[in-house]
Parts: C-alpha cells; sequence; structure tokens
C-alpha cells in the first residue's frame, strides 16, 4: 500500500479553513432548502492514492459517488462518497423519516445529486473567491457501485493523487461521515499547492 503523502501544516490548515468555508456556505443551503438546521464540517485534510482510498472506504461495500469536473487554475474531478447505507440515512433526513422506504429508493439519485451539486460548488466557489480564480465545473452524475468500480469509471489510476476531505453531516440527533475527494492529473496539485503558497504569503504565514 502506497504511504500517505503529508501536506506542510500550514497548507493543511489553510485547505481544510477554505473547504470549511465551503461545506459552511453548502450547510446553509441545505437547511434552507428542508427547514431544519444541518451542520457540515472538514474535520480531516489529507493526501492520499485512490489504493489507500478503496481500502478506507471498504474494497467489498457499495459506494456513492456524485462526482464533477472541475476545470480552472488547476484540473481535477470532484467526488463526494457516501457508503450505501450512510447515503440512504442522508436521503431519509433530508426527506423526512415518513416516506416509505421504496419511495426514498426511487428518490436516492435525484436527492444526492442536487446534495452533491451543492456541496461540491460551495467547496470550489470558496476556492475560487479565495484564490480570485474563476473555475469552470460540469453538471455532476451519480454512481453507485463498489470504490474501484466508481474509481474505474471515472478512468482514474490506482496511482492517481486525491486531495481528501472527511466531511462530518449532523442533522438533529442523526451524524454521517462522507468524504470529499479531489483527484489530480500530474500538475494539478502542484498548481494547487503554489497556489495556496501564494496566499499564505500575501496573509505573511509563509
Amino acid at each position: 500500500m502506497v504511504n500517505q503523502i503529508q501536506l506542510p501544516p500550514l497548507e493543511e490548515d489553510m485547505l481544510k479553513e477554505l473547504f470549511n468555508i465551503g461545506v459552511g456556505k453548502a450547510a446553509a443551503s441545505l437547511s434552507q432548502m428542508i427547514n431544519q438546521e444541518i451542520s457540515l464540517s472538514v474535520p480531516k485534510v489529507t493526501i492520499e492514492k485512490i489504493d489507500k482510498l478503496v481500502a478506507l472506504l471498504g474494497a467489498d461495500k457499495e459506494i456513492v459517488s456524485i462526482s464533477q469536473d472541475v476545470e480552472g487554475p488547476f484540473g481535477a474531478r470532484s467526488m463526494l462518497l457516501f457508503h450505501e447505507e450512510s447515503s440512504m440515512k442522508v436521503v431519509k433526513l433530508m426527506l423526512g423519516k415518513q416516506m416509505p422506504d421504496e419511495m426514498l429508493a426511487e428518490l436516492q439519485e435525484e436527492a444526492l445529486t442536487e446534495i452533491g451539486n451543492i456541496v461540491l460548488n460551495a467547496c470550489i466557489g470558496a476556492i475560487s473567491n479565495a484564490m480570485k480564480e474563476s473555475f469552470n465545473v460540469d453538471i455532476p452524475s451519480f454512481q453507485q457501485a463498489k470504490p474501484e468500480q466508481v474509481f474505474a469509471g471515472n478512468n482514474l489510476e490506482s496511482e492517481s493523487t486525491i486531495l481528501l476531505l472527511e466531511i462530518d453531516l449532523t442533522l438533529k440527533e442523526s451524524d454521517v461521515t462522507g468524504y470529499l475527494a479531489l483527484i489530480f492529473g500530474s500538475d494539478a496539485l502542484t498548481n494547487l499547492q503554489d497556489a495556496i503558497g501564494r496566499m499564505l504569503t500575501k496573509l505573511g504565514a509563509a
């Protein structure tokens, strides 16, 4: 298994702060949609390889992925990931516990795609605002399969580099953990780190 790549502490803190701004905005939008308070936070940011993420998610477990391509100062494939059982919990929280399971299953793809669209765009928007740069994002796509099938379906190789964010979603009495992954090409992660470095320099932190 490939060892975890370490982010410098200042870069990790900056990225965590940016993504917490993004998921905070997403939580406000989702709270307004369902008329109840949702809390979203990013407690952990790491750089991994896809094989490490597959092991983390569980190679034999079904996961749900909402993904979209991001183009701009750096390019990436952004993916919001939940275990299948967690994804249904999210749908039930969003649509109401009184709704029959059969109907929840029918609405799962539509509901999670909308949630993914809100979360992914809010996070990219936070980065865009902080960097004062523009990004283009594609329409999100939904997939449910085992992790290796999901990543293969996105034309991602096991050695692809991932900026992995753990996301905690809290709604009333229920807590759900998901993951937001930005998968980079060969130069994109370097471009992101260079941009973060410039931001830290302007702030006098580097």
